[in-house]
């Protein structure tokens, strides 16, 4: 009885954890209310946010940076890599395209209390500025890659689990083949359970 009372507990929080990443992910591909354009002349890097697992193993950073447009004297808080930062920008924080960095894409509203709290600090140390984006929310750069991960690790997910059920029924181990793809689906299936989640 409380094996299968265990069971269905874990097939409640796998499909409520699958609704999550599908209403997330699609809602963010869809939503066009939320999606700004913005210039950026001047950048610098304002947070960064180290994730880890268990407080030691290192597991990605997320870098908040302040973005100026000269033009309309206003500024905007950009979530984006390191890599797209120095593509994009040089080592004063100038756009190496004269005439700025045109970038439109999805605001979304800072989840994390402290990271929230840390960029309102920020945001209240410069004073005076004019914010073309309600700084309570951040222009997410990389949000249809994010939503994509979160689709792809659905769709993941319920090969792990055909592949699972077959096995169970069938009695018999998986192939050597299938077993090499199985592993392979599983590590990426991981990695992308850690990018989600961090």
């Amino acid at each position: 009885m409380r094996g299968k009372l265990g069971t269905v507990v874990a097939i409640l929080f796998g499909f409520f954890v699958a609704g999550y990443l599908l209403y997330t992910g699609v809602s963010d591909l869809l939503n066009t209310k939320d999606i700004y354009t913005v210039n950026v002349d001047e950048c610098v890097e304002v947070l960064e946010i180290r994730h880890t697992i268990n407080g030691l193993i290192p597991a990605g950073k997320d870098h908040y940076y302040l973005g100026v447009d000269d033009d309309n004297y206003s500024a905007c808080l950009i979530k984006a890599s390191k890599r797209w930062y120095k593509k994009n920008f040089n080592d004063r924080g100038d756009a190496n395209d004269p005439g700025g960095l045109s970038i439109t894409v999805l605001a979304k509203k800072v989840s994390d209390y402290d990271v929230s709290k840390e960029l309102m600090s920020v945001v209240n140390r410069l004073g005076e500025v004019d914010f073309s984006v309600n700084p309570e929310y951040v222009l997410e750069i990389d949000y249809k890659k994010e939503a994509i991960e979160k689709l792809a690790l659905i769709a993941m997910s319920v090969i792990i689990v055909i592949i699972a059920i077959r096995v169970s029924k069938s009695g018999t181990g998986l192939s050597n083949v299938m077993e090499k793809i199985t592993a392979v689906i599983l590590i990426a299936w991981l990695i992308l359970m850690l990018k989600v989640i961090l």
